[in-house]
């Protein structure tokens, strides 16, 4: 009868408005990651490539390394102080920009890049001018983007908008304001994402990570530092996508990262380690490929790497019980274990120090490309990429 079908119908819509919602996948976090699993590189990967950078006066790097991306003919490298470009061989061609006040010139530091292969071109996110520089692959300065001030801009989506991401909200009272905001290659802002917190629920005064950002399959997804989901956005909404769940550490998720103690005499403040936070997590990068997650956080001391494993639902903390730091155990070259802290392209890439390798790695065990650059490399020398070409699972 009509009302019968009236009935089917409202069922149906109801099920496709929940829908969203109802596909969030919950990940026994916290759960997974007291196991420690040996995960060998072989399981993953199709091959590994080690690609030493070329060290000069002019391309010598600092430890740190923010963003490793090949785009274009080209490896980019940026090490917080200067955006580095290589051949895909490692091959040093030179510098994009510099610091410094003029035309073209970005403050101190760099905090974010991204690229638009296609417009071959590069954006460097000046934070504390609040603007966004643009250069080609060639070098040259193009332009200034004007954002704002106390964001960074560090993620380009598929139809060419910018994202910037804020913290300036975990500094106010009540933690209401702008988290991440869209904007054009004109410095026109579309549209933005504002933080509303829950009712009843203690949130940390001093947090040291960021948001998150990352793309897989076209989409583009985000894991605000004060929650636990990881949200797909499509247009202006924020589809709950994964749960992280924390078990009995959720609690500490309100916990400050550190203590601020101040010195009456100079008046200066100082971060002290927060004991009561020792054992919250925090999380500084997600990657996303067909079959698995991967997260790299901290629980206390050093970064970790956790894998979910998508087809099995289960999570584990990848570390050989042999190996001194997180990371795949490398059976394709002899290498010592590959923490990846990037992903593109059905690749996933990880950078190792030159003394690392030469104290850890065996050269009557090491394989291919491995084995080829131990044979000139030097202790003083640049960083080693690593590249991961992985399985089409």
């Amino acid at each position: 009868d009509m009302g019968k079908h009236v009935r089917i119908i409202g069922i149906l819509l109801l099920a496709l408005f929940f829908c969203p919602a109802m596909a969030q996948k919950k990940i026994a976090f916290a759960e997974g990651v007291d196991e420690q699993k040996e995960i060998k590189l072989s399981e993953v990967a199709s091959g590994v490539k080690y690609i030493p950078l070329e060290t000069t006066a002019e391309s010598l790097l600092d430890k740190d390394i923010l963003n490793v991306t090949f785009a274009g003919d080209y490896l980019f490298v940026c090490d917080f102080v200067n955006l580095f470009q290589f051949t895909p061989e490692g091959k040093f061609i030179r510098k994009i920009g510099k610091a410094g006040e003029g035309p073209g010139e970005y403050a101190k530091s760099i905090l974010a890049v991204t690229y638009d292969e296609d417009a071959k071109q590069i954006f460097i996110s000046d934070f504390r001018k609040g603007k966004v520089l643009v250069y080609s692959f060639e070098g040259k300065y193009l332009y200034d983007i004007n954002t704002q001030r106390g964001s960074m801009t560090t993620y380009r989506d598929k139809t060419g908008n910018l994202f910037g991401i804020t913290n300036e909200y975990l500094y106010t009272k009540d933690k209401r304001g702008k988290e991440l905001f869209v904007y054009n290659t004109k410095g026109k802002e579309l549209y933005s994402y504002h933080f509303r917190p829950e009712q009843g629920v203690r949130y940390p005064g001093i947090i040291f990570s960021y948001g998150i950002l990352y793309d897989y399959q076209e989409n583009t997804y985000y894991k605000n530092p004060l929650e636990t989901t990881i949200f797909r956005l499509e247009g202006k909404k924020r589809i709950p996508a994964y749960k992280l769940d924390l078990s009995q550490y959720e609690k500490l998720s309100g916990e400050d990262d550190a203590i601020i103690a101040i010195d009456k005499k100079t008046n200066t403040g100082t971060n002290l380690p927060n004991k009561a936070a020792e054992k919250k997590f925090s999380f500084f990068n997600v990657f996303e490929i067909t079959h698995a997650i991967g997260v790299e956080y901290a629980q206390g001391q050093g970064r970790c790497l956790a894998w979910y494993d998508k087809g099995k639902e289960t999570v584990c903390r990848v570390r050989s019980p042999k190996a001194e730091w997180d990371g795949f155990t490398d059976d394709m070259e002899g290498g010592c274990p590959i923490f990846p802290r990037f992903v593109k392209n059905n690749k996933m890439i990880g950078v190792v120090s030159a003394s690392v390798l030469l104290e850890k790695v065996k050269p009557e065990n090491a394989k291919g490309s491995l084995k080829d650059l131990l044979t000139n490399l030097r202790e003083d020398d640049n960083q080693v990429i690593q590249v991961i070409l992985l399985k089409d699972k």
